[in-house]
């Protein structure tokens, strides 16, 4: 080959490799909603556990994701698909792009404001609970019974957010199983293999209506306490931090279902107080403070 010729070709390959880099950030950078506007569809991640995103019936449903499928019904998308997965793999599924947003009544905790842009809070504050064996045996009302009593072994969630207020009142690591959803879970607590599973209290309501669940019951009370102060949950939408454009679009949707009465009416489908359903008017921006996003 002539040395003109390939000066002609190394000097075409770099103009081209130069211009399919200039081309590819945009590609890559491509926002939520710029995606949404061009495809028409969304993305959604739950985990299995009732009431707040479960597989029924080959499909997916729980209050959540209902909600959201109504707030997105309002922005018009065509397309909305529903992903089921193991609690701990919702925020790095949502990093990985693999989903658009959880909707599975993920809380909103400092931690996680570190991590995701969540929505305005969804229904009313929010609380764990406990399942025990009839009777209560250990006695177990409370984090700090959990830590002062060695022969309780805990059942929690991978990600959850309870592990945080274990670790605060010192819960050994080693006392603690950890389960990929909530019927796993449940069926270690059946089994003999734990003491105790701790969820949302929703989750825990549900499983107690299974009639094929017996000889346990809700641990009453239960004190969610942590350095003296009581934990008050939110549940929330979590979008990337590079979509809150996207997000803010969902807040001005979630706000206008809740006047429409659509959020309240959805969540006392599932048998919920109206106490539980309305919202208080408290923010992620309220929650997340500086770490808002």
């Amino acid at each position: 080959m002539k040395l003109a010729t390939m000066t002609r070709n190394v000097a075409f390959l770099t103009a081209s490799v130069l211009y399919v880099a200039l081309l590819s950030p945009p590609a890559l950078s491509q926002t939520l909603k710029e995606k949404v506007a061009a495809e028409g569809k969304l993305t959604i991640g739950v985990y299995n556990a009732w009431p707040d995103g479960f597989v029924k019936d080959g499909g997916i449903a729980g209050t959540q994701p209902e909600i959201l499928r109504e707030v997105a019904k309002s922005l018009g998308l065509k397309t909305i698909e529903f992903q089921a997965m193991d609690f701990g793999a919702l925020i790095p599924s949502l990093m990985a792009k693999r989903i658009d947003v959880i909707a599975g009544g993920m809380y909103v905790t400092p931690n996680r404001c570190k991590q995701v842009a969540f929505s305005n809070p969804v229904g009313g504050p929010r609380g764990n609970a406990i399942l025990v064996k009839a009777g209560n045996p250990l006695s177990i009302h409370g984090y700090q019974d959990m830590a002062e009593n060695p022969k309780i072994r805990v059942g929690n969630l991978r990600g959850a957010a309870s592990l945080e207020y274990m670790s605060a009142a010192g819960v050994p690591k080693e006392r603690i199983q950890l389960f990929p959803d909530h019927p796993t879970g449940l069926a270690a607590l059946l089994a003999g293999r734990v003491d105790m599973l701790i969820n949302a209290s929703g989750a825990i309501v549900g499983s107690l209506r299974d009639p094929n669940v017996k000889g346990l019951e809700r641990a009453e009370p239960f004190r969610e306490v942590v350095d003296g102060k009581e934990m008050i949950h939110y549940s929330s939408f979590a979008f990337r931090p590079e979509d809150k454009e996207f997000r803010d679009l969902i807040d001005q949707g979630l706000a206008e279902k809740n006047r429409e009465g659509v959020v309240a009416k959805t969540i006392m489908n599932y048998g919920f107080p109206e106490r539980d359903a309305t919202p208080t008017g408290v923010t992620a921006k309220e929650l997340c403070g500086s770490d808002y996003r």
